[in-house]
């Protein structure tokens, strides 16, 4: 009995991942994992030292230009990431952009900041992990975020709570 399952068992094994290494990289669009399929990767969700990340910066409140470069997202205040990734994920496929930020974020950007005219874009970062090093109590206790670590690359757009878009194209940030 034992000889005939290990006879069966083996190959079986062996066909089911043939056939999930093709299918591995559908599945990889759709950012699924199927252990131990997924590139036998144990620790898939640990991050790499250099991310990309996206921020919801505010520039101005009521026309007066924000102080400081303001990130509503990410802050301690509001962390609400799904919001955010929406909304990118719709200006950046082509979807109806400006209908998801007004329905998504711009809700968002009022309950956190008051019903003010509010100039608000989202940008693309680049987010280097290694920056962290020495600074790493200062993350624990909450005297720096993410943020702090943003380095800005892109622009995908900005918009005013109360009349829309400011601007139509994507814009490559300055560089310093």
């Amino acid at each position: 009995m034992r000889r005939r399952l290990a006879r069966y068992l083996i190959p079986a094994v062996i066909g089911l991942y043939l056939v999930m290494i093709p299918l591995n990289s559908v599945l990889e669009s759709e950012h699924a994992e199927v252990f131990p399929f997924y590139k036998w990767r144990l620790f898939a969700s640990a991050p790499d030292w250099e991310t990309r990340d996206y921020g919801l910066a505010v520039e101005a409140i009521d026309g007066r230009p924000a102080p400081q470069t303001l990130y509503l997202i990410p802050s301690d205040d509001v962390r609400d990431w799904k919001a955010l990734r929406r909304a990118v994920t719709a200006c950046t496929k082509g979807d109806d952009c400006d209908g998801t930020v007004a329905q998504v974020l711009v809700p968002l950007i009022h309950d956190a900041l008051g019903e003010h005219s509010i100039d608000f874009r989202i940008v693309e970062a680049k987010v280097d992990l290694r920056d962290v090093g020495d600074r790493i109590d200062d993350v624990v206790t909450g005297t720096m975020t993410r943020s702090d670590f943003f380095q800005p690359t892109k622009i995908i757009g900005r918009w005013n709570t109360e009349t829309g878009r400011l601007d139509a194209a994507t814009a490559a940030l300055p560089s310093n």
